[in-house]
């Protein structure tokens, strides 16, 4: 029973961290993209470059995506190992990694008043460009947070696992028994534990018949 949970264990803490993979692509994809289109409605301000703000929100979807992604990996590797050392390292270098992304997604989403200056650099005649960005703010935000909250469940899964123990604990303690010798046999008697060699064992049929015919003889008689 204990093999078979974490055996289901290690099953889901794969599957976690294959979707969070693709959630990881999925976002570094997103964010050049995003980037992409903030550059060419830059281009068409009246203002420079240079004082324009820059988008660290993109970044900041940009950075969680690639570690997203490393992460990721590094769990997969954990997923197949079975000592819960590597275990105890993999879940506390992950909950240090989320605190210091959490910190970063509340600084950067919630700290900053990004539709402020969106709305004092992009003026009316550029209002698809405004609408676009806020929008797409909205989305960063959102989707930043639901990764997170999918890397802390990949944690508790591993918490979990570490919790049940390595399976070689469990197996030493309950094994299944053998049933392939048979307990009608004595084997702890020596004539089964040493092969008998040809000369002994033609003594042995040659005795066998001897006394059989003796016993014969005798019923014969009487």
């Amino acid at each position: 029973m204990i093999r078979c949970s974490r055996s289901c264990l290690y099953n889901s803490m794969r599957i976690v961290n294959l979707i969070l993979n693709l959630f990881g692509v999925a976002m570094i994809i997103y964010s050049l993209w995003l980037l992409k289109k903030w550059m060419q409605g830059v281009f068409y301000l009246p203002y420079s470059s240079s004082t324009i703000p820059t988008p660290w929100f993109i970044y900041t979807c940009l950075g969680i995506g690639i570690v997203v992604c490393l992460s990721t990996i590094y769990g997969h590797m954990v997923a197949n190992c079975i000592s819960n050392y590597i275990l105890a390292i993999y879940i506390v270098s992950i909950c240090s990694l989320l605190l210091i992304q959490g910190g970063v997604i509340v600084t950067i989403f919630y700290r900053i008043d990004w539709e402020s200056q969106i709305t004092k650099y992009i003026d009316e005649h550029h209002r698809s460009f405004k609408n676009f960005v806020l929008f797409h703010l909205i989305m960063c935000r959102l989707i930043a947070i639901l990764v997170l909250v999918a890397q802390v469940n990949a944690v508790v899964l591993a918490a979990v696992l570490w919790f049940v123990g390595e399976p070689g604990i469990h197996s030493r303690i309950s094994g299944p028994p053998d049933f392939t010798q048979s307990f009608l046999v004595d084997y702890n008697a020596p004539a089964l534990d040493e092969p008998k060699r040809p000369e002994e064992i033609l003594k042995l049929y040659m005795e066998g018949i001897l006394s059989r015919s003796f016993y014969q003889s005798r019923r014969s008689r009487s």
